[in-house]
C-alpha cells in the first residue's frame, strides 16, 4: 500500500509539484461478533429430596426432587419372576431413570445381575474405553455390592449423550438403576453424571419406620 501510495506521488508531482502527506492509516476492520452460547435445561445441585418406591422397597435423594415425576402407573410389579419396576423422569431436562429389583441365586455375582439385566434391556450401551467415564463399587443398599458405570455417548447431531448404570447383587436378589439424560454441552453432561452418580451411590433399603408415621407425643 505503501510503495503505491509513494508510486502516486511521484506521478502528481510531475505535474503538481507537491504531494500530501504520509498515506492514511488502513482502517482495522471490526472484530467478528462472538458465536451465541448454546446452553438446554439444567440439572443443578439444589432441592436435594428423598424419594420412594414402596414396592422396590428402595429410596434415594434426588437433586431438585420436585421436578422428578412419576408416570402414572409407573411404580408397578411387571412380569412373572418377582420383578419389579419404578420409573422417574426429570421433566426440565428429559432425563429418566429406571430402578429394577429381582429374585436370582442365592449368592448372585454383579456380573451375573449385569448379564441378565442386559438380556432383559437390549438397548444398554456396552462400555468400551472411548466412552467410558468413570467406574467404582459401592457397597450400597445394605447387603449388596453395587457397580456403577458412567458413559459418555454420541447424541443427535452435536448433542451428547449419557447413562449411568448401577448393578447391585445381594443374597438371593438383584437390584439396577438405568440413568439416561441427552445435553447440549459436555460440561452440561458432566454435571448431570456426577449428580447421579452422587444420588445412586447413596441408594437405600426402605425400612418399616420409613413407611409408618411415628406416635404423636405423649402430653406431659
Amino acid at each position: 500500500m505503501r510503495a503505491l501510495y509513494r508510486l502516486s506521488c511521484l506521478l502528481l508531482s510531475a505535474g503538481t509539484g507537491a504531494c500530501g502527506g504520509p498515506p492514511p492509516a488502513s482502517v482495522p476492520s471490526a472484530p467478528a461478533a462472538p458465536p451465541a452460547k448454546v446452553e438446554g435445561p439444567k440439572l443443578e445441585d439444589r432441592g436435594w429430596g428423598v424419594m420412594r418406591s414402596k414396592t422396590l422397597g428402595l429410596k434415594l435423594a434426588l437433586p431438585e426432587a420436585r421436578s422428578w415425576l412419576e408416570p402414572a402407573g409407573a411404580d408397578v410389579r411387571v412380569g412373572h419372576a418377582g420383578r419389579a419396576g419404578w420409573e422417574l423422569r426429570h421433566e426440565p431436562t428429559g432425563s429418566t431413570l429406571s430402578l429394577r429389583r429381582w429374585r436370582a441365586s442365592r449368592l448372585p455375582r454383579v456380573d451375573a445381575c449385569e448379564a441378565e439385566l442386559r438380556a432383559r434391556t437390549p438397548d444398554l450401551a456396552i462400555m468400551d474405553q472411548t466412552n467410558l467415564v468413570a467406574r467404582r463399587e459401592v457397597r450400597v443398599p445394605e447387603g449388596f455390592v453395587t457397580r456403577i458405570t458412567l458413559l459418555a455417548l454420541p447424541g443427535d447431531g452435536s448433542r451428547v449423550r449419557g447413562q449411568v448404570l448401577a448393578v447391585g447383587a445381594g443374597v438371593g436378589e438383584c437390584l439396577a438403576a438405568i440413568a439416561r439424560t441427552e445435553s447440549v454441552t459436555e460440561a452440561e453432561l458432566a454435571e448431570r453424571l456426577r449428580l447421579l452418580d452422587v444420588a445412586l451411590g447413596h441408594l437405600r433399603l426402605s425400612h418399616v419406620e420409613d413407611r409408618v408415621p411415628a406416635p404423636p407425643a405423649l402430653p406431659h
